[in-house]
């Protein structure tokens, strides 16, 4: 699935979980409220894309590009974020638990080293 099939099935209200996005370039994507659930974004570029609100349970975002994407209020339980940039972005109320950062870049080095 491309970025202009995924953002057209979010406005049409069509569950797009489960699909795999992996390598796909979702730069500016506006895919706020949806849910993602068991997504792959294994480097796929998803900066400046608007996820605020999202269910990104059990997502896959390892070594994706994340730079200053909107992740207010999105619910990222059980996410992959190994080796995922995450530069700029913005995180306010985002459920994420720590240890799913490890390996993360968040500005400069990783979070955590191995």
């Amino acid at each position: 699935m491309d970025a202009n099939s995924a953002q057209q099935a979010v406005r049409e209200g069509k569950s797009i979980a489960g699909q795999d996005f992996s390598g796909v370039d979702l730069r500016n994507a506006n895919l706020a409220g949806a849910d993602l659930t068991g997504c792959s974004f294994r480097h796929a570029n998803l900066s400046h894309a608007d996820l605020h609100d999202c269910k990104l349970i059990n997502c896959d975002f390892r070594e994706a590009d994340l730079t200053a994407t909107n992740l207010i209020n999105a619910d990222l339980t059980g996410a992959k974020l190994r080796r995922a940039n995450l530069k700029g972005s913005m995180r306010l109320g985002a459920k994420i638990k720590t240890y799913a950062l490890k390996g993360a870049y968040l500005s400069g080095p990783p979070a955590y080293q191995d």
